[in-house]
């Protein structure tokens, strides 16, 4: 149920627990997380670990509704959030959106920009 995954760099970072092998659509959500680590691996090169967890829950006719845990853990931040849906491919879809956005996101994003008033401006060049 556990799957490990190897980096360009030969690092195991990224791991998804109890991804259910038998679903059709697990090798896509498989490669669309790879994916997504990969490219916060641009932005973050120092990633500890990138972990998926997945729970599924059975529902009446044959219905399946995952849960998708995600945590990101980086030497001075830990990202983690958390994703649902009926498709095991559309919530990782969500996944890959959320782990984007991190790579586009400023960390320390100012409302405004404050310029130097002119006496500040005067004495600063002086």
């Amino acid at each position: 149920m556990s799957s490990s995954y190897e980096l360009e760099s030969g690092e195991r970072v990224a791991r998804i627990i109890g991804l259910p092998k038998e679903d059709s659509e697990a090798p896509l959500a498989e490669s669309k997380f790879l994916r997504a680590v990969e490219g916060l691996r641009k932005v973050y090169p120092k990633i500890i670990e990138a972990r998926a967890t997945v729970k599924t829950t059975e529902l009446p006719k044959e219905r399946k509704r995952y849960e998708v845990q995600v945590l990101v853990e980086l030497p001075g931040h830990r990202f983690d959030f958390v994703e649902e849906g009926w498709s095991l491919a559309e919530t990782f879809d969500g996944v890959a959106r959320k782990l984007k956005s991190l790579n586009t996101k400023p960390e320390k994003n100012p409302t405004y920009r404050r310029h130097p008033t002119r006496a500040e401006f005067e004495s600063a060049t002086m």
